[in-house]
């Protein structure tokens, strides 16, 4: 994982060089809040006790930081589910880009713990291109009864982070023609993140259905629009 991050940085010096600027910011927000060092941010992060906004802004500089060191709290915090502090503890995640604790993120969305702590799960999952994740986006995407439509197009846009396997573009495919507008638009946008040569004609077919059948797409026809620049820059 460290090589493909240097090698990335040496073909992107601007990515290289925002990190730096990010990790000296990191810096000087962690001497602000009154931490002398990332031991002392991930502690403050992990006090319960501790004002909520204090715990926030621990978070905000472990993500400048990106410390792997702090995945477990970080993780720990998202699951307690209170909304600003899961969103800035997912964020965080998927800035450091660890793989090591996907488990327990995994458990976090298939638990029945609160929804923001769910929900900022997926989307780390999702951030970090988790494959050992691919069938609990595809169960999510598919659970209409039991999931709502923002859970399940987190879930359809995930699976572009697994679409090189054949069940995630079947998946991808059957959500194309979801009851749910927005997951609709979830599953093109997953499409829009394959290798163009890696298509299957499967899928290839289901775009171009959406063109045609006013059933399947949305009364402003952003959908069957959307559906044929894939057409085209698929072929």
């Amino acid at each position: 994982m460290r090589i493909g991050c240097r090698r990335l940085e040496r073909s992107n010096p601007g990515l290289a060089e925002l990190r730096e600027r990010n990790r000296a910011e990191g810096f000087a927000r962690m001497r602000e809040i009154g931490a002398d060092s990332p031991a002392d941010v991930i502690r403050m992060l992990g006090d319960r006790s501790a004002p909520r906004e204090e715990r926030i802004a621990a978070a905000l500089v472990l993500e400048l930081l990106r410390c792997r060191d702090a995945t477990e709290e970080l993780i720990e915090a998202l699951d307690e589910g209170e909304l600003m502090l899961s969103n800035v503890c997912g964020r965080a995640l998927g800035a450091i880009g660890s793989r090591r604790k996907s488990r327990r993120l995994i458990s976090i969305v298939c638990g029945r713990g609160p929804a923001p702590a769910r929900r900022e799960a997926l989307y780390a999952l999702w951030w970090l291109r988790e494959e050992r994740a691919e069938q609990l986006f595809i169960r999510i995407s598919r659970a209409v009864e039991t999931e709502d439509e923002f859970m399940r197009g987190i879930a359809t846009e995930a699976l572009g982070g697994t679409s090189q396997r054949l069940r995630s573009q079947r998946a991808i495919r059957d959500r194309l023609f979801d009851p749910s507008v927005s997951v609709r638009y979830s599953a093109l946008c997953a499409c829009s993140l394959m290798p163009r040569h890696r298509v299957p004609e499967f899928l290839h077919e289901a775009l171009a259905a959406k063109l045609a059948d006013p059933d399947k797409v949305d009364d402003t026809r952003v959908i069957a629009e959307l559906a044929g620049e894939l057409v085209e820059a698929f072929r």
